[in-house]
């Protein structure tokens, strides 16, 4: 981990078998060390946006240290053979896209694990939702709201089970698992349940694009560009994935996760004191 000193939630540090270990994926350096000292032979790593080589050097320094598997978080954006044009066209596919390249070429074995949209993402909007109102942009549209904790079931034990490592038909050493929350709800009904589950109201507005982008002006422009353009194309209809994909994506979860995928109720529900 970067910072050896964070929290991390649901973890006992005075169990024995823990060593926190000093690494971070932007700096390729650190890397070798840290799989030395861990022994380790597997990794799960995320993308680094700003990544001058798509994290091929990163992908190098761990198959180096002796690395043989690696599951890496990417985005529902990319669809299809990660070298598609298409999936080059936007900022967030196109980096995630290009990473997912970087790692097949690197010659590691790996899963892309290509989760939607994070049920954590409505913490952006934190401070207007203790203030008991949140402004949105498109609250009719919808979004999946995956539990990140389902990721991590996925990521889990794609990295215990060799039999999950199986690559995808055609492929020497890769894999793909699209990921998905199991519900399809409107930002307005998500931002309801959220009301009901901490016992206040939340007054929804909605704003334009440019208000929408002002708010959230901590973000890269690119990424804040790509999200309004995706969230336009919903508002309009254009809907940018199939629903047998989506089915295929929830179904993954109870797959690798062996049980049902978590409900974003049931999310607020565990996470109540993030709202506290």
């Amino acid at each position: 981990m970067r910072d050896t000193k964070k929290t991390i939630q649901g973890l006992n540090d005075s169990e024995p078998g823990y060593t926190r270990i000093s690494a971070d994926l932007s700096k390729p350096e650190t890397l070798a060390a840290a799989v030395h000292k861990s022994g380790a032979k597997s990794a799960f790593v995320y993308t680094i946006f700003d990544s001058p080589d798509s994290m091929a050097s990163s992908f190098a320094a761990l198959k180096d240290a002796g690395i043989t598997y690696v599951v890496l978080l990417s985005s529902f954006s990319v669809q299809g053979p990660a070298s598609d044009d298409e999936n080059m066209k936007h900022f967030i596919s196109r980096v995630h896209a290009q990473t997912e390249v970087a790692a097949k070429k690197s010659g590691l074995a790996f899963a892309a694990l290509r989760p939607m949209y994070f049920n954590s993402n409505i913490l952006w909007n934190l401070a207007d939702i203790k203030q008991h109102k949140v402004d949105l942009l498109y609250p009719d549209i919808k979004f999946d709201y995956l539990a990140p904790s389902d990721i991590g079931a996925v990521a889990g034990a794609v990295l215990a089970e060799p039999e999950y490592q199986k690559p995808d038909e055609g492929e020497s050493s890769s894999k793909t698992i699209y990921i998905c929350g199991p519900e399809l709800l409107t930002q307005e009904h998500a931002y309801g349940i959220l009301a009901e589950k901490l016992g206040y109201e939340i007054k929804i507005t909605s704003v334009t694009e440019d208000q929408w982008r002002k708010k959230l002006s901590f973000m890269p422009t690119p990424v804040l560009d790509t999200l309004i353009e995706g969230m336009r194309a919903s508002h309009e209809g254009k809907q940018e994935f199939s629903m047998e994909r989506y089915d295929e994506a929830v179904e993954n979860i109870r797959k690798y996760k062996g049980g049902e995928p978590m409900g974003f109720g049931e999310w607020v529900e565990v996470n109540k004191g993030l709202f506290a």
